[in-house]
């Protein structure tokens, strides 16, 4: 990543030679009334579009809320994935991945975590993970299959996100990411909107 842009530096140097703005392929497990959906959506919105392109990719599936997404040059794909794992959600994802050929994936939350595999297998530059909360069956971070899931795949991630304090050192002191890979950044507020 490039210090100053936060860019990959193959996509920095596409920007330099004129080519399009690069490409960030965010995957959620569903675009449907949410928190994180929220947030996704107010980020591609708010977005100055010259800097960067988006794509959203559901596993599963979206509603009208994808609707709110205010531009209208980003698609929106649903994988209908199946309740379980499914090594066909694999080959799909890194067929998707191959098309569209983005610069930067983003993943959110253990259930889409992976998409980091075939993303990696797609030649992807740079993999960034987003932890915004706690999963239902696991409010603590302490089931083992989900902490051993997320050191199965904290290779394949360049640089995480975390929306708290507690997720952050969760990241680094439950999974064992080193501190330089987990970026706290929180929520933002519109105080424009929320005044």
């Amino acid at each position: 990543m490039h210090a100053s842009t936060g860019l990959p530096p193959e996509a920095l140097a596409r920007a330099r030679a004129g080519a399009a703005a690069p490409l960030v392929a965010h995957v959620i497990f569903r675009l449907d009334t949410g928190g994180l959906e929220n947030g996704l959506v107010n980020l591609i919105n708010h977005m100055a579009e010259e800097r960067f392109r988006h794509a959203v990719i559901c596993l599963t599936g979206y509603t009208r809320f994808r609707e709110r997404i205010g531009r209208a040059d980003v698609p929106v794909f649903a994988l209908n994935k199946a309740p379980g794992n499914s090594p066909l959600l694999h080959l799909r994802l890194w067929r998707l991945f191959m098309r569209l050929r983005p610069d930067i994936v983003h993943t959110r939350n253990l259930g889409t975590l992976e998409a980091q595999l075939p993303a990696a297998l797609a030649g992807v530059p740079a993999r960034i993970h987003g932890e915004h909360g706690w999963d239902v069956g696991d409010t603590d971070g302490s089931n083992r299959r989900n902490r051993a899931l997320r050191r199965l795949f904290r290779p394949l991630v360049h640089r995480y996100i975390a929306l708290s304090k507690h997720l952050e050192r969760y990241l680094c002191e439950g999974v064992g990411v080193p501190p330089q890979r987990v970026l706290h950044l929180c929520n933002g507020v519109d105080t424009k909107r929320f005044h």
